[in-house]
C-alpha cells in the first residue's frame, strides 16, 4: 500500500520533482558535513546530475505557467489588494523566470554563443522576489484568517468548531508556506552577485539544510 502511493506520488511531475529536490539538498548537506574528499566529490557529481535534470525539466513548465497566470486573471477573488497585488508580482517573476533559465542554460550548454553570468543572475533575482512577495501574501493572509477566526464562536453554531479547525488549519498552511518562501528567499540571495546582502556567504551544508527544510514543508503541503 504504501510502495503505491509512492509509485503514484512520483507518477507525477510535482512528486518526481520534489522527490529529487530533496535528493538534491539532501547531497549538498551530506557533502558539506562529510570529511571524506571522495565522498563530497561523488555526491557533487550526484547533486550537478540531478540539478541538471530539473533544469530540463523545467523547459516544459513555461505553458503550464502561463495557463495559471491567465486562469488568475488580474486576482479578483483575493481577498483584498494587498494580496492581490503580491500574487500578480509573483505570477510575472514566476512566468518571466523560466525563459531566463532556458537561455541561461542554453548558453551553459554551448547551443546560444552568449556568456550565461547575466541570464543566471536575472533569473535569480526574479526567484528571489518571487519568494519575497509570497512571503507578504501568505503572512497577509494568515492575518485576514486570525480576524475571521475570532469572529467565529464555537458555542454560536454546532458547526462553530468545524470552521475553526478548518480555519485554524488554514493558518497552519499560510504559516508554512511563509516558512518555505523564506528559507527559498535567503537561498536565491546566495546566488546573487557578491556584495549584495549575504550573497557568496552561505557555506555548502548551508545550503543544503535550507533545500532540505524547504523540501520537507513542501513535500508535506502536498500530501
Amino acid at each position: 500500500m504504501k510502495l503505491q502511493k509512492y509509485a503514484d506520488y512520483v507518477d507525477t511531475y510535482g512528486g518526481r520533482d520534489r522527490i529529487m529536490r530533496i535528493l538534491y539538498y539532501s547531497s549538498q548537506l551530506v557533502g558539506g558535513l562529510t570529511t571524506s574528499d571522495k565522498l563530497a566529490q561523488k555526491l557533487d557529481i550526484l547533486s550537478d546530475q540531478i540539478n541538471s535534470c530539473r533544469t530540463v525539466m523545467r523547459l516544459f513548465d513555461d505553458a503550464p505557467m502561463l495557463c495559471y497566470t491567465l486562469s488568475y486573471g488580474l486576482g479578483k477573488e483575493d481577498p483584498d489588494r494587498l494580496m492581490r497585488f503580491c500574487g500578480l508580482a509573483v505570477n510575472f517573476l514566476d512566468q518571466v523566470y523560466y525563459p531566463l533559465e532556458h537561455v541561461a542554460w542554453a548558453a551553459d550548454c554551448k547551443l546560444l554563443k552568449i556568456k550565461s553570468d547575466p541570464w543566471w543572475t536575472a533569473s535569480t533575482i526574479c526567484w528571489a522576489l518571487s519568494m519575497y512577495f509570497m512571503i507578504f501574501k501568505s503572512l497577509r493572509y494568515f492575518m485576514l484568517l486570525r480576524n475571521l477566526k475570532n469572529l467565529v464562536k464555537p458555542s454560536h453554531l454546532n458547526s462553530g468548531e468545524a470552521v475553526l479547525r478548518r480555519l485554524r488549519q488554514a493558518q497552519l498552511s499560510e504559516l508554512l508556506t511563509a516558512a518555505r518562501c523564506f528559507l527559498d528567499f535567503i537561498h536565491a540571495v546566495h546566488w546573487l552577485p557578491t556584495g549584495f546582502l549575504w550573497a557568496g556567504k552561505l557555506r555548502q551544508w548551508h545550503i543544503g539544510l535550507l533545500g532540505v527544510v524547504s523540501s520537507l514543508i513542501s513535500i508535506y503541503q502536498s500530501a
